[in-house]
């Protein structure tokens, strides 16, 4: 059977959807057909809903799939509706993270034929192969069924469990082919995401990962939350590197795994092989301060690793343990970025502000916190309550949200949908532009505050209407500032590879002249003017 994929990316980071890789490489295994049509704005057109129809018709597929985060939900809504009308007789399927933490209200609303829950590889390639068999299909694993569908003769939507947890073993070989990835890798300059692995032990309240291992135990799919936490071999991994390698213009790796750092022993086999592969690229990986030290920052840099980066969130006690419920201090945050830095490993943490209850204070630890550890770079967020979540339950019963805001947001960096006094409103927008210049305000680096901390008194003293007459040229005037101090060696962060990170100026000074030496390689992010 043909099967169409679609992918609403728009407004998000470029990148290879692991799951629909997976799930193509599961259907085609099986002998089946897949196509893709990945909707990102960055790589191509956005369809029109005539265009997508039009495609649609061109593939003549047996079964049309989407996978769907919160924020893409409204788009992907309008063009099931198209496709339906122009073909009802194609029977539709929903997936992701939005269908699994929100199934109840995805299948009430009854815009598809099939509601896909939790890891659902198997269960797709078994409702696939009861399509063009002819089987039941209404005791297919993982899947829902809307009420008074074509499908489900009840008045009552169907629910059927979800089943085990796919053995990574086991499973097919991901479809990388399924997307551009020429594309992908040209626009991303070299830099290729990969996961050697699926699950994290904690329970962030921003996150997904309690929510889905609640719902696999009380369906009785999993006994214990360990069997959530599963690696691929590291023989694969490193032979799946090898082969993209050999067909595309990668020059850098990032492991995308919520917590590559997690299982020691891993990591250690990893690095053994990934040393002896002969693969010779800089690779990236997430961490967690709690579960890194001296050996393993050795094993990495040792194995050719560049990045590691951490989650850090928030420098306030209160707001990690109270909002977040991230459990560490900041004397464990800093001894983490201190084992990274005496290897030579370049740091990065993401941080996030505009929480809810989080005041002015808080964020200012938070800003502090990344001055004091000297990281390599950090990215900010704004928080964003996604359904479903135990975050968005905590925003929402505090009646913190404007659902209006929240409905017309397609990212999480440009402001925030709580309900904030207009004053603190106003500071998270201002932290979502400059958030480097506040962090630079309070550096310990020669020369650094001197610099900023006028520039952060101007922003911070801007009226509502002066903040929008002048919040456009702030990168320009971040990058003027930049170069600057560059040309006087005084150490600063400034806004590189994405509007929502600062970057060591020690770091980009280093990259440009490995371009000067190499200037086939450009890193991402920069052009070979910069």
């Amino acid at each position: 059977m043909r099967v169409l994929l679609i992918y609403p990316n728009i407004d998000c980071p470029i990148g290879v959807n692991h799951g629909l890789a997976m799930i193509s490489g599961v259907l085609k295994e099986a002998g089946h057909e897949t196509k893709l049509i990945h909707v990102n704005e960055k790589l191509f057109a956005i369809p029109s809903m005539d265009d997508l129809c039009k495609r649609v018709a061109e593939y003549a597929p047996g079964l049309i799939g989407f996978s769907v985060m919160t924020q893409q939900y409204p788009w992907t809504i309008q063009a099931v509706q198209a496709i339906r009308q122009r073909f009802p007789e194609i029977p539709t399927v929903i997936g992701g993270v939005h269908v699994t933490m929100v199934p109840e209200d995805v299948t009430r609303e009854a815009h598809f034929d099939f509601v896909a829950v939790g890891e659902a590889e198997y269960a797709l390639l078994d409702l696939v192969n009861r399509l063009e068999k002819g089987g039941d299909l209404t005791t297919v694993p993982n899947m829902r069924i809307p009420a008074r569908s074509k499908y489900n003769k009840n008045l009552t939507p169907i629910v059927n469990k979800v089943g085990p947890f796919p053995d990574l073993n086991k499973i097919a070989a991901k479809d990388y082919e399924l997307f551009d990835m020429a594309k992908i890798t040209e626009e991303k300059n070299g830099w290729l995401g990969l996961l050697t692995s699926r699950g994290c032990p904690y329970k962030c309240t921003y996150c997904f990962n309690k929510e889905i291992v609640d719902q696999y135990m009380e369906d009785g799919a999993t006994k214990t939350p360990k069997e959530y936490l599963r690696h691929y071999p590291v023989d694969r991994i490193i032979s799946e590197i090898k082969t993209l390698q050999a067909k595309y213009p990668i020059n850098t790796l990032i492991f995308d795994d919520d917590l590559f750092t997690l299982d020691r022993k891993y990591v250690k086999d990893f690095c053994e092989a990934y040393k002896a592969s002969g693969i010779n690229l800089p690779y990236v990986v997430n961490a967690h301060v709690q579960v890194f030290d001296e050996e393993m920052a050795f094993q990495l840099k040792d194995s050719g690793c560049m990045i590691v980066k951490y989650g850090l969130e928030s420098g306030s006690k209160r707001v990690r343990t109270e909002i977040l419920w991230r459990y560490m201090t900041n004397d464990r945050i800093k001894d983490a970025f201190a084992a990274a830095h005496k290897y030579d490993l370049h740091t990065s943490a993401f941080v996030m502000f505009g929480l809810p209850t989080e005041t002015r204070a808080e964020i200012m630890e938070t800003l502090q916190v990344c001055a004091d550890v000297g990281m390599g770079r950090f990215r900010w967020a704004i928080f964003f309550p996604f359904v479903g979540t135990a975050g968005y339950r905590m925003a929402n019963d505090l009646g913190a949200i404007d659902f209006d805001k929240m409905a017309g947001m397609g990212n999480y960096f440009d402001a925030s949908c709580l309900r904030f006094s207009p004053e603190m409103d106003l500071l998270i927008e201002k932290l979502g532009r400059v958030c480097n210049w506040y962090v630079n305000a309070l550096s310990a680096w020669p020369g650094c505050a001197e610099v900023y901390k006028p520039l952060v008194a101007e922003v911070d003293g801007w009226t509502r209407e002066q903040w929008e007459k002048n919040k456009k040229d702030l990168h320009k005037r971040d990058k003027e500032v930049s170069e600057k101090l560059l040309a006087q060696g005084v150490r600063h962060y400034a806004i590189k590879y994405t509007h929502v990170m600062g970057v060591d100026s020690d770091f980009i000074v280093k990259e440009r002249a490995r371009v000067e030496e190499k200037p086939a390689y450009v890193p991402i992010g920069y052009t070979l003017d910069d």
